[in-house]
């Protein structure tokens, strides 16, 4: 049995942070001012290496909770 699906999650956050920025390279020839920089710089700019580093953190307990699924299974055998 499947305690969570974290690889799911992650895509989803993956393809949802590449929409935003499809929208914003759309939206930046409209709104280009002073707070749409600093917006970009504080906020856009900040996200893919905080995904990144989610991503490794998922995938680090990604191992970890299927290694607890294995241990569990083993002891039900007993």
């Amino acid at each position: 049995m499947k305690c969570c699906d974290l690889v799911t999650g992650m895509g989803r956050m993956k393809r949802s942070t590449a929409k935003l920025r499809e929208k914003w390279l759309e939206l930046k020839t409209h709104w280009n001012d002073k707070a749409s920089q600093d917006f970009e710089k504080n906020f856009l700019q900040t996200l893919p290496p905080q995904i990144t580093l989610a991503a490794a953190a998922v995938h680090e307990l990604r191992g970890v909770i299927e290694q607890a699924e294995k241990d569990l299974e083993g002891d039900q055998g007993r």
